[in-house]
């Protein structure tokens, strides 16, 4: 297997060399949330830790949201806290929310609030992005009884810019291990929990992934897709975060004028076996590491119609702006 460490290097040089960076020290709205047992905990049991609190202050669905939330996305498992429940909690989710940014474009403010999120993308029948996908299946896991932290990562592009912080991630402590579950990613992503241990190469079933470690960027996820190279994807120190730590990052992409979330669509929806995305005024269909279709719109109406179609966006009545026009 190529060394998916020398990829990071040569497309960030002496960023990832030894050493840390220049400059750098080394529901209904009237029902009443109710508690669902014991959260499992992280190894070595109860941490003292401060933050801790905020796992438990965190919103709890109630018996009927998560039942809706089940229904939502397709699922039909126990709801257990165990490993069953979470990777089939990850591939429903990818399989029926898309990630979607139509809010961003016709100036509707954001809420990060789980009770705004369960509206939008359960109720509503909705999308999100990052913040707002991952912010509702934290809120699910933990009312499930899961033990999770939240952490900020990078994306990596490969041109050479280190990107700020803007992916919400989310690690599950489940039976001594460490899974990293992700459904906000736009591109082909893991369609499962990863163990987060270095080395270690995982499939599911389309892409092949495995973390390494960095200096700066701490645990680096790279993918091999189907008859490619693996290339890094993002990557994750280990600075616990808040749900408040989101909100200026989501709002930097909300409002900042080089923001490119308010700019175009960035729509994406998993199928089975294939990535249906719809950025800026081009459809595509992305199988087996590569677009098999192609199509571009012309007409704010098409775009209407392949959004609710094609990705089971219940697009408001309000909304008239989707295609790019630089």
């Amino acid at each position: 297997m190529p060394e998916p460490r020398e990829n990071v290097k040569r497309f960030f040089g002496k960023f990832c060399g030894p050493g840390p960076l220049p400059g750098r020290k080394s529901p209904s709205e009237n029902e009443t949330p109710v508690e669902r047992g014991p959260r499992s905990q992280p190894p070595g049991g109860p941490s003292p830790r401060p933050w801790e609190a905020e796992k438990t202050l965190t919103t709890t669905f109630t018996d009927r949201q998560i039942g809706q939330y089940f229904r939502r996305i397709g699922c039909t498992g126990s709801g257990r806290a165990d490993m069953a429940t979470l990777e089939e909690l990850q591939l429903c989710h990818l399989l029926h929310i898309p990630y979607e940014n139509l809010d961003l474009l016709n100036g509707v403010p954001l809420s990060l609030a789980a009770e705004d999120l369960f509206r939008k993308l359960v109720l509503d029948r909705r999308g999100g992005y990052c913040f707002e996908l991952q912010g509702l299946f934290c809120a699910l896991l933990r009312s499930l009884g899961f033990a999770v932290t939240q952490y900020a990562g990078r994306f990596i592009d490969g041109t050479g810019v280190i990107q700020m912080r803007r992916h919400r991630v989310l690690v599950v402590d489940l039976a001594g291990e460490r899974y990293v579950c992700d459904v906000g990613v736009r591109n082909e992503s893991p369609r499962r929990p990863l163990l987060l241990r270095a080395d270690l190469v995982q499939t599911d079933g389309v892409s092949d992934y495995v973390y390494r470690r960095d200096p700066f960027y701490g645990w680096v996820l790279f993918q091999r897709e189907q008859a490619k190279d693996w290339q890094p994807m993002l990557g994750f120190t280990e600075e616990v975060q808040l749900d408040a730590d989101y909100v200026m990052p989501s709002f930097f992409c909300e409002r900042h004028p080089d923001s490119t979330f308010n700019k175009f669509m960035k729509i994406s929806l998993f199928t089975p076996d294939s990535d249906l995305t719809l950025v800026e005024n081009t459809f595509k269909i992305y199988r087996g590491g590569r677009v098999t279709e192609r199509r571009e719109l012309h007409t704010e109406a098409e775009a209407r119609t392949l959004l609710t179609e094609t990705f089971g966006i219940a697009v408001p009545a309000s909304f008239h702006r989707f295609l790019y026009r630089p």
